[in-house]
């Protein structure tokens, strides 16, 4: 155990030794509403909050359908839509909104799973292509952003059968026109899980996240929290007899 807590506790350690850098607070939360329609076929929403330091608010809306082949490899799209907003209105005015054009809506495609499991360990991996095209869902000319392929991996242990902790990494590449593949973000991550039942869950993460290029001063630190219900044990609490 003392080898899991030791990178998880340096990822809580490290962002206070960076203070030089440009860095910003935020707050991610979100709910997450998840329905399996047919045998190993499953659709997701959620809705979420995203707050920074510089009083600006990212609001989004996913919509997931995802197909589980068996525990190794599980293959999902979906799309998200996207809106900023400003806590503060003078910043509309400020030019500070260019620090947010990386907000747009997306759509991705995901290939995921469970690569082993060692003892009460769980290494899981998701390799996403995504691709962001600005204000898509608006009645506008088509504004696109630039492409990702994101690759992560994450370590899950069982503390009881409620809680388990976990803790892993993931890269972002970037992919534009006349520019070569580089890895535009690092994502660092661990977090705790929590089942209340089989209905309700909730996780709280600590996220570090530092740009790659163009600049490497750019660091976020993140504290996300999440709500999840899976909605046919809500349905099935209702109706019994279903």
């Amino acid at each position: 155990m003392g080898k899991l807590y030791l990178p998880i506790f340096f990822l809580f350690t490290n962002s206070f030794f960076i203070q030089a850098q440009n860095s910003s607070e935020n707050l991610w939360s979100d709910l997450n509403l998840s329905y399996e329609i047919f045998k190993n076929i499953d659709v997701k929403y959620e809705i979420g909050n995203r707050r920074n330091s510089n009083q600006a608010r990212g609001n989004y809306h996913d919509f997931i359908v995802k197909y589980s082949v068996n525990n190794f490899l599980k293959i999902a799209v979906g799309t998200r839509r996207s809106n900023l907003s400003f806590i503060d209105s003078s910043i509309f005015n400020s030019g500070v909104e260019e620090d947010f054009k990386d907000i747009a809506d997306r759509f991705h495609f995901d290939i995921s799973g469970r690569l082993l499991k060692l003892n009460n360990f769980k290494m899981k991996y998701r390799l996403r292509a995504q691709r962001k095209i600005r204000d898509f869902y608006l009645n506008t000319p088509l504004n696109f952003k630039r492409t990702y392929v994101r690759s992560r991996i994450l370590i899950e242990h069982p503390l009881s059968k409620k809680l388990r902790i976990n803790g892993g990494s993931e890269l972002f590449f970037s992919i534009e026109e006349n520019t070569p593949t580089y890895t535009r973000k690092y994502r660092h991550m661990a977090g705790l899980e929590y089942d209340f039942n089989k209905i309700y869950s909730a996780r709280m993460q600590y996220l570090f996240q530092r740009e790659g290029k163009p600049s490497e001063r750019e660091l976020l630190n993140i504290i996300a929290l999440d709500l999840k219900i899976d909605l046919n044990g809500l349905l099935k609490k209702f109706n019994p007899k279903n």
